[in-house]
């Protein structure tokens, strides 16, 4: 589990497909000192198993993460979100993250507005049952409060250090970025469909 607070922004150190998998190696500061074979680390908010240390940390990136998410995209050079695995004692000062990313969603627009810095992130309507105002989602792995749902976009108000210590600072109209909804989100939608088919429910419509 994480919490959506990045630690620190790591450098893609090289990044190979074989067949349907990758090897990504990420050079890292802090965030590697205390990690060990085995240990989960997010990546963009992708949770990998940390395979070994090449010339930084190395994960193996199997075919349904590359699909799902934004890594298959990266190259050498390119700026990565970390975070490392939340400990027993820590405090959670963002939300609870899984690294189980739900969609990868495109950039509608990332700038400065009246309103502030404002990231737009285009969503289907399939998303938006997960989304509601002032409701947590996981951008890149960053802990984000939705700020207002207009249309086929999720706006994003960013602040002053949200911007200078993750990746969002890059993101231009056209890239793409992963989303995790909020845990909670997913589990009330799960109930609520449950419940609209039992047999109180039924009998309560009329239906028998």
């Amino acid at each position: 589990m994480f919490t959506g607070i990045i630690a620190e922004l790591g450098k893609v150190e090289s990044f190979s497909k074989k067949g349907d998998t990758a090897r990504l190696v990420v050079g890292c500061g802090d965030v590697g000192a205390s990690l060990k074979t085995g240990d989960s680390v997010a990546v963009n908010g992708v949770c990998l198993s940390l395979t070994g240390r090449d010339g930084g940390l190395m994960f193996d990136v199997v075919g349904n993460t590359l699909l799902k998410t934004n890594l298959k995209r990266l190259r050498p050079g390119d700026a990565v979100n970390l975070e490392g695995p939340l400990k027993m004692g820590d405090n959670v000062s963002g939300h609870m993250v899984s690294g189980h990313v739900d969609r990868e969603r495109r950039v509608k627009s990332n700038r400065k507005t009246p309103e502030g810095w404002t990231l737009e992130i285009n969503v289907l309507a399939e998303d938006r049952k997960y989304l509601v105002p002032r409701g947590s989602v996981a951008v890149d792995g960053v802990s984000l409060t939705v700020g207002r749902l207009t249309g086929d976009a999720l706006k994003i108000f960013l602040i002053p250090h949200t911007i200078e210590n993750t990746t969002l600072k890059l993101k231009k109209t056209g890239d793409y970025v992963n989303l995790e909804f909020d845990i909670m989100a997913k589990y009330a939608v799960k109930e609520h469909r449950k419940a609209a088919i039992t047999e109180d429910v039924l009998r309560e419509k009329g239906f028998i």
